[in-house]
């Protein structure tokens, strides 16, 4: 209760508040477009497809301008930016459909542009969080706003498939698009975040892509932040390798039915806030480096014996899955939560904007990559159960590469003042 209160006093439910919401409508979002295209516009597979690449387009067509953004505007003002644009791309999909005028590429472009905004709002947010609670309070404040995100990944949808099931995909939109405006009336007394004297503007006649170019110079120089990005391309891949193709695994081959495989995906979710309670207390026993890596082996490491439970018997077949559920975003949370918490306080603030949206735009811009490569693999001689064992496997050998860092020795993080490898990796700023 005590850390509650103290996060209480600097305003950070509030912000909390907008997070929420607004997770919660970009995951009704991610549910309900592919819904108005699969049952309004009768959409063909490939078309469905091409939904999910336009979503991970906008990483890497956008992942790092914004970060450049966030470091030289007034981050509340880009969360307002970001709000009132979905809210005005996603009205477009209900008033086009009625006048009948709605077209894959049109709703391809709107999953674009929402998947965009995310970006800047996601941007906003993460290094708006320390100057907002301190840094010594970031460790809580992550847990919170991940606890939000393990929430809004099980309510999300399933609000999404009652409001569809309800009044029907185009009017689930419009109600979704309302949950933005919620947010940015969240976002209305929390204090500003201007750019101090030192952050952002080197000049004004810096470049946009000398900025951009800075970031990923910056990212390569730090120990840490480095070794965590090349981890996360490599996990990225394969995760998005085996989800592209574990739904029709589990249906084709398992056998699981649609209400049993939701029941699983529902385990995701108490993992999710059972790793926003329990990671304080694994990074105080373990370190903070060595509980990134036990997050990022715990989806291989049970997600292998996914691949071979057609042969098994139905309830150990079930046992299996669902330990993998669990441990899959048990693992993600708790590697989410330190790693956010890593770069919040051992990168100066001024450069947070740049450095996280270039370690984004190297771990999401593998993704669209890593699921045509899942079709791919799944449709040769390899087939279905063998592309979740290459995946999975994958997923585990990606947790090797910050054994080797700096990483496995960080038991705590630390101020950048207190950092001696900060000077090099300073030397752009």
């Amino acid at each position: 209760m005590r850390k509650k209160s103290v996060l209480a006093s600097t305003g950070f439910f509030r912000l909390w508040a907008a997070e929420s919401i607004s997770l919660t409508g970009a995951q009704i979002t991610t549910f309900a477009l592919p819904l108005v295209a699969a049952i309004n516009l009768d959409a063909t597979p490939w078309e469905m497809s091409l939904l999910v690449a336009a979503a991970g387009m906008s990483s890497l067509t956008l992942g790092l301008s914004v970060g450049v953004w966030s470091d030289k505007y007034e981050r509340t003002s880009l969360m307002h930016i970001a709000n009132l644009a979905r809210l005005a791309v996603l009205l477009t999909v209900p008033v086009l459909y009625w006048a009948d005028a709605l077209s894959i590429w049109v709703l391809a472009l709107v999953t674009y542009l929402i998947s965009a905004l995310t970006l800047l709002f996601d941007s906003a947010i993460t290094p708006y969080v320390p100057r907002l609670v301190g840094r010594d309070k970031v460790g809580p404040a992550n847990s919170w706003l991940e606890a939000s995100e393990a929430v809004g990944d099980v309510g999300g949808p399933g609000l999404a498939g009652v409001l569809v099931q309800t009044f029907g995909a185009p009017v689930a939109v419009l109600i979704d698009a309302c949950t933005y405006v919620v947010s940015s009336l969240a976002l209305l007394r929390l204090p500003k975040a201007h750019p101090r004297d030192n952050e952002a503007h080197e000049g004004p006649e810096e470049r946009h892509l000398a900025a951009i170019m800075s970031g990923l110079r910056l990212l390569r120089r730090d120990p840490y932040q480095w070794p965590i990005a090349v981890t996360s391309v490599f996990f990225n891949f394969f995760c998005s390798m085996f989800v592209a193709i574990y739904m029709l695994y589990a249906l084709r081959v398992v056998g699981l039915s649609p209400a049993l495989l939701g029941t699983m995906t529902m385990l995701g979710g108490v993992a999710g806030l059972t790793a926003a309670v329990v990671c304080q207390r694994l990074t105080a026993r373990f370190g903070v480096g060595p509980t990134v890596i036990i997050g990022y082996a715990l989806p291989g490491i049970t997600g292998i014996p996914v691949g071979f439970v057609h042969h098994f018997d139905r309830p150990l077949a079930l046992v299996l899955i669902g330990i993998s559920q669990f441990s899959w975003v048990f693992g993600i949370v708790v590697m989410h939560i330190c790693v956010n918490t890593m770069r919040q306080i051992m990168v100066p603030e001024h450069l947070q904007g740049r450095i996280i949206s270039s370690a984004r735009f190297m771990g999401w811009g593998v993704e669209p990559l890593g699921a045509l490569a899942g079709g791919a693999l799944a449709t040769s001689a390899l087939g279905l159960s063998g592309t979740i064992v290459v995946s999975t496997v994958g997923l585990l050998l990606a947790a090797v590469w910050p054994l080797f860092s700096p990483v496995r020795r960080l038991r705590t993080v630390e101020d950048p003042q207190d950092r001696k490898d900060l000077p090099s990796v300073g030397a752009d700023a």
